[in-house]
């Protein structure tokens, strides 16, 4: 059957070649053990869409607490659609699927981060009212040592 549904492991391999569409190729083993990771933590949601059996767009969402605030944060960690399948409505099932679930948990806010060379998802985002703030500010670490 069509539409979203929760993430299985036996999704990897489809979920691979969307985070390659992203510019994440990762080897499939990373992939599964990251999706394993957050399918067994209960403050991750990782949901796609399938259509015809086979996933075609993911998200990722992490619920989290900011000591400043009433309610949890819902973050889009990932989030893609196959480019075979693009502005057919299937990001905007997706993302009114997380501002259901970020309701219905009384989040305070969804957030998400966008690359600032991805304007036709920016575009996307407004139309579903988010509101772009200027600045991010990202430390890496260093784990050489």
């Amino acid at each position: 059957m069509d539409g979203i549904r929760d993430a299985r492991i036996n999704d990897t391999q489809e979920i691979a070649n969307l985070l390659e569409q992203l510019g994440y190729a990762k080897p499939i083993d990373f992939v599964e053990k990251q999706l394993a990771k957050m399918l067994s933590d209960n403050s991750y949601k990782v949901i796609v869409y399938e259509q015809d059996g086979k996933a075609i767009a993911l998200m990722t969402i992490h619920f989290y607490w900011q000591i400043g605030y009433e309610g949890e944060f819902a973050n889009i960690g990932f989030f893609v659609v196959d480019s075979s399948v693009r502005s057919k409505g299937i990001g905007r099932l997706m993302e009114e699927y997380c501002t259901a679930l970020a309701t219905e948990r009384a989040c305070a806010m969804i957030e998400l981060y966008s690359n600032e060379k991805r304007l036709d998802a920016h575009r996307f985002y407004e139309r579903q009212g988010y509101k772009s703030y200027e600045k991010f500010f990202v430390k890496e670490i260093d784990k050489t040592e």
